[in-house]
């Protein structure tokens, strides 16, 4: 805007309160965007927590079924061991023969388990690496956190100062617009989802993309008087092309 000269203090003073209130909407929105990144860093947190929870329940399972199986394993040592207390009371082949049958059945049944538990055991180790690798995963997101909450913060101060020190400056623009005027301005910048003032470029508003009139061209080149869209009703001004070289 600095290359556009009204001649009229009203259209200085309105361009200057136009761009006054841009600069806190924006700075408004800003801060309503930050709650949803807190969030993010919050469901960021939660996920990883998650996660490594259930790596955790998953490594107890196994732990849990590999002392079962150990327990089933202990079981069957105690049935080996009645099994070679007998051998001595044994007085026929038949029932030598049949204890063996109990004791090979008995080994087989302890290999088997044995081979569960020998499985379970890697998986546990692989399940154990999982958990240490979540762990480190959630302190990486809390440290990351804590440092984009620590950034959110400051930077919701700062648009909060920026919003109040651009509100200080509007009041200060406005004593010294017409209150006519003024309360135009108000209302277009209400019913205008906030612009109440836009650029002239070419023979467009910028604002509606309407073509205005060539009658009206004329006037807002001048610069000299009030001219509304009369698509829109914003108030217009014209700023002069860049010259090369300038």
């Amino acid at each position: 805007m600095e290359h556009y000269r009204p001649v009229i203090p009203a259209l200085v003073s309105l361009v200057s309160l136009q761009a006054l209130d841009s600069a806190a909407d924006q700075a408004r929105r800003r801060i309503s965007e930050l709650p949803a990144a807190e969030q993010a860093l919050d469901a960021k947190i939660a996920a990883a927590t998650a996660q490594l929870e259930t790596a955790r329940g998953r490594l107890q399972e196994s732990q849990n079924a590999r002392r079962a199986l150990e327990k089933d394993v202990a079981v069957i040592d105690g049935r080996l061991a009645r099994f070679d207390d007998h051998k001595a009371a044994v007085k026929t082949n038949q029932e030598y023969t049949a204890l063996l049958h109990e004791i090979a059945t008995a080994k087989s049944e302890k290999d088997a388990i044995e081979d569960r538990i020998l499985v379970l055991m890697e998986q546990s180790d692989q399940v154990a690496s999982e958990v240490k690798a979540d762990e480190a995963a959630l302190a990486e997101a809390k440290r990351d956190g804590e440092t984009a909450r620590k950034a959110l913060t400051a930077e919701r101060q700062s648009l909060e100062d920026e919003v109040r020190r651009l509100m200080a400056d509007r009041r200060a623009k406005m004593q010294s617009t017409d209150a006519k005027t003024l309360a135009t301005y108000e209302q277009l910048l209400k019913n205008r989802r906030g612009i109440a003032v836009a650029q002239m470029i070419g023979e467009t508003c910028a604002a509606c993309h309407v073509r205005l009139r060539p009658h009206v061209v004329q006037l807002v080149r001048r610069n000299e008087e009030i001219v509304q869209c009369e698509s829109c009703q914003r108030i217009l001004f014209y700023q002069a092309p860049v010259q090369a070289g300038n």
